[in-house]
């Protein structure tokens, strides 16, 4: 359930506090009220007792006597009421001052205007009536109390009757309705109740305004704060009210010192998120579940698109391998740090480093770093198959040198012939030694060079018309094709170079010796660039071809993107994409 607002609640406080105060003050007039009405009922009663004792010591039997009327049967002879006739007398004088007029004597009623005379015998001793053991004790008494013989609220008083004409000693009592007393009292409590009732409201309203006045300062104060955990700390708090003059002066300067410190936080973050981001290895905070809980930008470039925060490692491209490093070291509280290699599913290898550390609730958490070591593994594997691929290739040639040398050392005395010939085919080999060597470097620099980002843009057709050159000063009787261009401007490839130029001499090694007579043709074929070697087919099969000069051709032009085509009539087509334009020169 909803809790009522502070307005509400203030509002209902001050409304209750008000209606048990007006209750109070209710219950005190209506008290105060009640007694002063009951005092003027006996203040009554006492002067109507007072007046028919006197109607009965000194004036005639009834009014009307004195103007010489007849006293009637009430009368004796002095012309006073007799014991015979107070009845009737006490009947008639109690209609006319409108109270009941009682004559007791010795506890017995003699008089009464509500009870005949013949029946007053029958009435109960009345001497035991409060207001009558009053007046016998002290001249006069007073009594509130319901009637026993009317059954009605009365108020009473009595006063001692001594030495009455014709009449025994006793105690005259007059009864006063309190019904009197009653109808004034609710007219009273009529007009208290509608005059509280407007006091209440008055009061009510009243309370409102103050309440209202409270309610908005702290509605502003709460969208001051509000503002304030938003990030607007030059929102400033300004109330009229004295009360509250302090509290805005502490906001305001709270919200100034507040906005300087996370100003100043916000810079440190930005330049340690900086540092971060400018570093090579990426780096993650790891969870005490193993989930990444941050991490800086280059973790993000090394691993791909993909959300990584909230992720486990398995989740990521990160994979299983680099999952499962992470939840041993974290169940096992004194595993030390670590540093592994492993191969992301995308093919890069990375070298990860996992620290441990507890945060300041105990918990053991992990920080990995990973730095991307994929450049420095596949020059590793290229020494690793250059020096494999050395010893193979050059092993052979220098051997055959090697024999030949000794031969013409042994010959050279006594068969100059053999030992020229041998020092002839010793010549020979060295060149096929420093075609190995050849082939060795350009497939080393096509590794490498595919290894890099960016290869280096390199403009095939001066590599072509080196290429051609070079065999014609090698081989000067070799019958080398002439290079024919079809197109205008650059013929520009993303390829190494050096190794462009010794696949093109090998290509061009196959058309001399296949003695075609047509030209080398280089053009444009949509994206590509096309030369054509007529003659040097036997580069597409390595199969009919012995030697590693195919397997050069092939893997070099494939690194780059590029095929080796076959083409009608054994000619060659070796196809390269053209690189994009950009304002570099070119190699």
């Amino acid at each position: 359930m909803q809790r009522p607002s502070l307005h509400v609640r203030t509002l209902f406080i001050s409304l209750t506090a008000f209606f048990f105060l007006l209750c109070l003050v209710f219950w005190f007039f209506i008290r105060q009220t009640e007694g002063l009405l009951v005092e003027d009922a006996r203040e009554q009663a006492k002067s109507k007792l007072e007046l028919v004792l006197w109607l009965v010591r000194e004036a005639p039997d009834r009014p009307g006597l004195a103007g010489g009327a007849d006293p009637g049967p009430q009368a004796g002879a002095s012309g006073r009421v007799t014991l015979k006739a107070l009845p009737q007398w006490a009947a008639d004088m109690g209609r006319h001052l409108g109270a009941r007029i009682t004559y007791i004597a010795d506890g017995k009623v003699l008089a009464d205007t509500e009870v005949p005379g013949p029946e007053t015998a029958e009435l109960e001793d009345h001497a035991g009536r409060p207001e009558v053991v009053a007046a016998l004790a002290e001249g006069f008494g007073t009594d509130v109390r319901t009637s026993r013989t009317t059954g009605r609220q009365t108020v009473y008083a009595a006063m001692r009757a001594d030495n009455l004409p014709d009449l025994p000693d006793g105690i005259m009592r007059v009864a006063v309705p309190y019904h009197a007393v009653t109808r004034d009292l609710a007219r009273f409590r009529g007009i208290i109740l509608a005059a509280l009732g407007v006091v209440l409201l008055c009061g009510g309203f009243l309370s409102l305004l103050p309440a209202r006045s409270l309610t908005g300062t702290i509605k502003e104060l709460t969208l001051a704060l509000k503002a304030l955990g938003d990030g607007d700390y030059k929102r400033r708090l300004y109330l009229s009210d004295r009360e509250f003059s302090g509290l805005a002066e502490a906001y305001n300067a709270m919200a100034e010192r507040v906005g300087k410190n996370v100003a100043a936080i916000e810079g440190q973050r930005n330049r340690h998120a900086a540092v971060l981001d400018g570093l090579d290895e990426g780096l993650a905070i790891l969870c005490p579940d193993g989930r990444i809980a941050s991490h800086n930008a280059p973790l993000a470039r090394l691993t791909g698109p993909g959300e990584l925060d909230g992720r486990l490692p398995i989740e990521t491209p990160l994979g299983p391998a680099v999952h499962a490093e992470v939840a041993a070291m974290l169940h096992d509280p004194r595993a030390p740090a670590a540093t592994r290699r492993f191969t992301l599913p995308g093919g890069r290898d990375v070298e990860t480093k996992l620290v441990p550390f507890a945060d300041k609730r105990g918990n053991r958490r992990l920080i990995l770093t990973l730095r991307d070591v994929t450049g420095q593994s596949r020059m590793e594997a290229n020494i690793r198959d250059f020096v494999r691929e050395a010893s193979h290739r050059l092993r052979t040639p220098l051997t055959k040198i090697a024999g030949y040398l000794d031969m013409a050392r042994d010959t050279l005395s006594r068969d100059p012939a053999r030992a020229a010939a041998s020092l002839e085919a010793a010549t020979r080999f060295s060149r096929d030694m420093e075609d190995a060597v050849a082939d060795l470097m350009a497939m080393a620099a096509a590794r490498f060079s595919a290894s890099m980002d960016r290869p280096p843009r390199t403009d095939v057709r001066r590599i072509l018309e080196n290429a051609l050159r070079e065999a014609a000063a090698r081989r000067p009787e070799a019958a080398l094709p002439r290079l024919a261009v079809e197109g205008d401007g650059e013929f520009v490839a993303a390829v190494e170079p050096n190794g462009l130029g010794r696949v093109f001499a090998l290509c061009l090694e196959r058309a001399a010796a296949s003695g075609d007579g047509r030209p080398a043709v280089l053009s444009r074929r949509d994206a590509d660039l096309d030369i054509a070697f007529p003659g040097a087919l036997e580069l597409a099969s390595p199969s009919r071809t012995e030697g590693h000069g195919s397997r050069l051709a092939a893997d070099f032009i494939s690194a780059y993107g590029g095929t080796l085509v076959p083409g009608e009539n054994g000619t060659l087509h070796v196809r390269l994409p053209l690189a994009p334009a950009i304002d570099s020169t070119p190699a």
